[in-house]
């Protein structure tokens, strides 16, 4: 099984174990603490650019978990995967500013010497990231994220970057 194939198969894998809890409870959370989904589009370090999504579930008061999955394109066509622990700091009015952290897989290529040149190596390893951003609510239902991670792969030939995204957050109604 090639990297590029367990990374897919782990986010599929993730992503659905969610959706069928819902769906054996018979009925959508109905709570103003449901779950969030953020669609986003990202820039980064080394020009690269990408589009994504994350997930947020509420656990406690004001931590919740959320599930981060991303395809960046810099010196590779990358494609990665979090788990975060995200606590927000504080409401003000519609604004609640955040700061996160987690684990996950990330893509990265690395140099490698060929017979007709340089090329680049697509690698898959583990990496920690921290940061944080805001999240403004329009209404109950909908509203905007930017968040800023810093993304260190653990490893000697893994990469540090940095990622800033925006999006539009919405919580699903289940229906």
């Amino acid at each position: 099984m090639t990297n590029r194939t367990a990374v897919v198969s782990l986010v599929c894998a993730v992503l659905t174990v969610p959706g069928a809890a819902i769906a054996q409870e018979g009925h959508a959370p109905t709570s103003p603490s449901r779950v969030e989904v953020t669609p986003y589009v990202s820039l980064g370090s080394a020009t690269s650019w990408g589009v994504g999504g994350a997930v947020r579930w509420p656990v406690m008061g004001a931590l919740s978990v959320e599930l981060d999955t991303s395809f960046r394109r810099a010196e590779i066509a990358a494609l990665n995967v979090s788990a975060n622990l995200v606590y927000d700091v504080a409401t003000a009015g519609r604004v609640t500013p955040y700061v996160a952290a987690g684990i996950g897989l990330d893509q990265y290529g690395t140099p490698e010497l060929t017979e007709t040149g340089v090329r680049s190596r697509a690698r898959t390893g583990v990496a920690v990231n921290a940061g944080g951003g805001v999240r403004v609510r329009a209404d109950e239902n909908w509203g905007v994220r930017t968040d800023a991670r810093w993304v260190n792969g653990l490893g000697s030939r893994s990469g540090e970057r940095w990622r800033a995204y925006s999006g539009v957050t919405f919580r699903p109604s289940g229906r």
